[in-house]
């Protein structure tokens, strides 16, 4: 298993079909980078939301609107246990939201912001936890970076085994001069997506206990209209928009990449590339062209393709060549129609049942890859039943139904 199959949960070829055919770009550069990221732990009074249980929020609300006082009038009131109020009592005293006095029972603030807000607001005192700030600005990560299931940050230590070898794209990672701006954690109360950030509801009394420096394996693909970063927590190849905005707005990153590029020995090793994939397949007859957009492609005969030769699938897709590529092309119209039910199969044919928008996405972003006419379901149908793709034909039999 390659560097990048280890590091990304899907390959890069399917990140340059992403950024072409559903994101409108005009990729030039795709690169392997390990983006800088703070860990910081920090220790803080945690201010966390949660739903109510019901007989918490009859008694909180009688004693913010329905002028209750005791649990006695609480259970008379509510036709409830004494036992269970009392009981209920204790525990909203000991989350803070009630408090006694003179056998009178009163909402603290906390309490009456919950019973405003609706939800139940539980503090945590001296709190420990691992926040995550990318460090090119030190603004926070997302909620889908700390899923560790998903998300791989790796150590200084590791960072060794996964730039050694001569693989692409080879991960490099991104270096940072300056340490953690501790003023990143003031700015957390400012915000209001928090939810969206895997913050809590309130940090208060914040103390950074450690601050170390990890990486995330990232693909960015540059283009003519700008940059996409596509990370590991996505669903599938989609970019991030947060990392790629901070990337398109990071000038030390762009500086590097622009160097790179002016080291690059022009368009030679896609050439190279592209030649003994050619020799391989046997078709040394063909020669790389250039196509207007400035990107390299092979234009293959229909007769290279098929059993005895290259997967149909390959057509209209991308093959590496370091931080560049060239694109499998097939001017006959056939074969590409072939490769379009081929690929719609492997996404829809085995899966779950898909709606009909997400089948009709898929398919219109397929034929602007194999430069097709959008054909519509009983068209795919009837292609999916004279190829044997009977899965796929039962889905789009459903879709079809459905629609009825």
């Amino acid at each position: 298993m390659t560097t990048a199959a280890r590091l990304m949960p899907f390959p890069e070829e399917r990140v340059l079909e992403d950024a072409a055919f559903g994101q409108g770009i005009v990729p030039t550069r795709l690169y392997a980078l390990l983006l800088p990221v703070w860990q910081v732990e920090i220790r803080a009074d945690i201010t966390e939301g949660e739903d109510f249980f019901l007989i918490d929020r009859f008694l909180e609300r009688g004693l913010r609107h329905g002028a209750l006082h005791t649990a006695d009038e609480l259970a008379a009131f509510f036709a409830l246990d004494g036992a269970l109020v009392a009981q209920a009592v204790r525990f909203l005293t000991a989350i803070g939201h009630v408090w006694e006095s003179g056998g009178r029972l009163s909402l603290t603030a906390l309490g009456q912001r919950s019973v405003d807000d609706d939800i139940r607001y539980v503090v945590t005192r001296q709190d420990r936890r691992k926040l995550y700030f990318e460090a090119l600005s030190c603004a926070p990560l997302t909620r889908t970076h700390y899923d560790q299931e998903v998300v791989t940050l790796l150590s200084p230590d590791e960072l060794a085994a996964v730039t050694r070898g001569d693989r692409y794209p080879r991960f490099s990672p991104i270096h940072v001069a300056s340490g953690f701006d501790r003023t990143a954690l003031e700015r957390l109360k400012d915000r209001k997506d928090r939810a969206r950030f895997n913050l809590p509801v309130a940090l208060d009394a914040v103390e950074s206990l450690d601050e170390r420096l990890v990486f995330l394996p990232v693909y960015l693909v540059r283009g003519r209209e700008g940059l996409l970063v596509y990370g590991q927590a996505g669903a599938g190849a989609e970019h991030d928009p947060e990392l790629s905005a901070l990337c398109a707005r990071t000038p030390e990153l762009i500086s590097a990449l622009d160097n790179e590029e002016q080291g690059e020995e022009s368009d030679e090793r896609v050439l190279r590339a592209a030649r003994n994939w050619l020799r391989e397949q046997h078709l040394d007859s063909v020669a790389p062209e250039q196509d207007a957009d400035g990107t390299w492609s092979v234009s293959l005969p229909a007769t290279a393709f098929g059993e005895d030769g290259i997967p149909v699938s390959r057509i209209g897709t991308y093959r590496m060549a370091g931080n560049r590529f060239f694109r499998v092309w097939c001017p006959a119209e056939t074969p590409r129609k072939h490769a379009l039910l081929d690929r719609l199969d492997k996404r829809l044919g085995s899966r779950r049942q898909a709606t009909r928008g997400e089948a009709a996405d898929l398919v219109a972003r397929l034929a602007r890859q194999l430069r097709l006419a959008v054909p519509d379901l009983s068209q795919l149908r009837a292609g999916a039943g004279r190829t044997g793709l009977k899965g796929l034909e039962a889905q789009l039999a459903g879709l079809e139904d459905e629609h009825v």
